[in-house]
């Protein structure tokens, strides 16, 4: 019986340490979501013009497989720690559904290098790794680009992250931005034809000017999408993290009520034996000469 008690209250112990090491993970995870909130918020704004330059070219995945000419790259953004929920196990499912033999991917994030390798061996090429120390920003974006741009022969480029809805959501979205030689056929015919008058204004005007400024165009544009779509999900990691560690808490207090509800039902029961064993002693001692030794003749005085 002490043995058992012993072993609850050690572990009651060791759950009040835990919750104690969780809750602070909890609230310094909740002071950096609330830094990248303010820092999105800020980078959306922004966003206006980069989908008006790429907008045109979403469409159905497998339309775009099928109609493939050349390379399509991949670009998973990933977490560089795991307790975030289902987000990294769900874009690599999603790019497990698109695989073809004209795919190559690239990842970014310590998750990415740890199961693109095993999980799309051929298909895969490597890793851009990041130790989130600084916030996210242009140079870090245009860095992911200019790796990307690598690849001559890719008609298209597709980044994979999730776009924080609120801290209990969080859905995967894609960017896709094409070849620069593609986006630029695209603004010709934007550009000389007013069938598409949704873009027909913005395409004259870029496409008005000298090479060197449509290329820096697009490179700006490509980059400020790459940086909402590390931004987002770095944001939904520490949404879905923020849950998952609320449910770590959960579960904490829940085998501490079990275990201190236990401590107490076998102490409880310690308690009763005692007196149950100390009652029968009295009873012993009180009974008659038959049964047992009587309390006034058990100690018996010696005559001097």
């Amino acid at each position: 019986m002490a043995a058992k008690l012993r072993l609850y209250k050690d572990k009651l112990e060791g759950y009040k340490k835990f919750y104690s090491i969780v809750k602070t993970i909890k609230m310094v995870n909740l002071a950096k979501f609330k830094q990248t909130v303010d820092r999105v918020k800020s980078r959306d704004a922004h966003l206006r013009y980069t989908d008006k330059c790429f907008g045109s070219f979403a469409a159905e995945e497998d339309a775009v497989l099928a109609g493939a000419q050349n390379t399509l790259l991949y670009v998973p953004v990933t977490s560089n720690r795991g307790s975030c929920g289902a987000m990294n196990s769900n874009t690599f499912n999603y790019i497990e559904s698109v695989l073809g033999s004209k795919t190559k991917i690239v990842g970014l994030g310590k998750k990415a290098y740890d199961t693109l390798p095993k999980r799309f061996g051929s298909e895969y090429q490597y890793v851009v790794m990041n130790d989130f120390k600084n916030p996210l920003n242009f140079s870090y974006a245009t860095f992911v680009v200019a790796h990307a741009q690598t690849f001559k022969e890719a008609e298209r480029t597709q980044f994979i992250f999730h776009r924080f809805i609120s801290a209990a959501t969080q859905r995967m979205a894609v960017y896709n931005i094409p070849s620069y030689d593609k986006w630029v056929e695209k603004l010709n015919q934007s550009a000389s034809t007013d069938q598409d008058k949704a873009n027909y204004s913005f395409a004259n005007a870029v496409i008005n000017n000298d090479d060197q400024f449509v290329r820096d165009f697009y490179d700006f544009h490509s980059t400020q999408a790459v940086l909402n779509a590390v931004c987002e999900n770095e944001l939904s990691e520490y949404a879905a993290r923020m849950m998952a560690v609320e449910g770590q808490l959960t579960n904490i207090m829940q085998l501490q009520q079990r275990t201190q509800y236990m401590y107490n039902k076998t102490r409880q029961s310690s308690i009763t034996a005692s007196l149950i064993e100390i009652l029968s002693a009295l009873s012993a001692m009180e009974g008659n000469a038959a049964k047992g030794v009587k309390k006034d003749a058990f100690w018996v005085e010696s005559s001097k």
